[in-house]
């Protein structure tokens, strides 16, 4: 009587095992690692987006205001829904006007953010962004 041996032995499936273990130790933290630099990436993304907002705002009050520059140190404070002047100014009511900072990117929960007479926007209090405190220095955007 011949017979035919199909399968795995107990052994071999108890090193597969083990092998497939030690590849996933190796492998797990290497993925924690990429995922967590990439929401890092996003979250400095972000930041940049609403710094370049806040001078876009500037840019049009200016053209809808002959040329007045907003006062010197117009702070936008951001609160997880958006980012809103502080004191909204007064004058014709055009859509440069309604104090909100528009931006694509994820909200920041809190953090404000500063612009100069000139229309130079910085971050004055980091943004938290996705767990992350943003901060600015001239045009470089860091989180950490």
């Amino acid at each position: 009587m011949k017979m035919n041996k199909k399968g795995f032995t107990l052994i071999e499936l108890l090193a597969v095992i083990v092998i497939l273990a030690v590849i996933a130790l190796i492998a797990v933290p290497q993925i924690l690692n990429i995922l967590n630099n990439a929401r890092k990436s996003a979250a400095q993304d972000s930041a940049y987006g609403i710094l370049k907002a806040a001078e876009t705002y500037a840019t049009n009050y200016m053209l809808d205001n002959n040329g007045n520059a907003l006062a010197d140190k117009t702070t936008f404070t951001c609160n997880g829904t958006d980012c809103t002047m502080d004191s909204t100014p007064t004058n014709n009511g055009t859509k440069a006007n309604d104090g909100k900072l528009d931006f694509k990117g994820t909200k920041p929960t809190s953090g404000k953010v500063i612009l100069d007479g000139k229309g130079n926007a910085s971050i004055n209090t980091a943004l938290k962004i996705n767990g992350f405190e943003c901060s600015s220095t001239g045009d470089t955007v860091t989180c950490s």
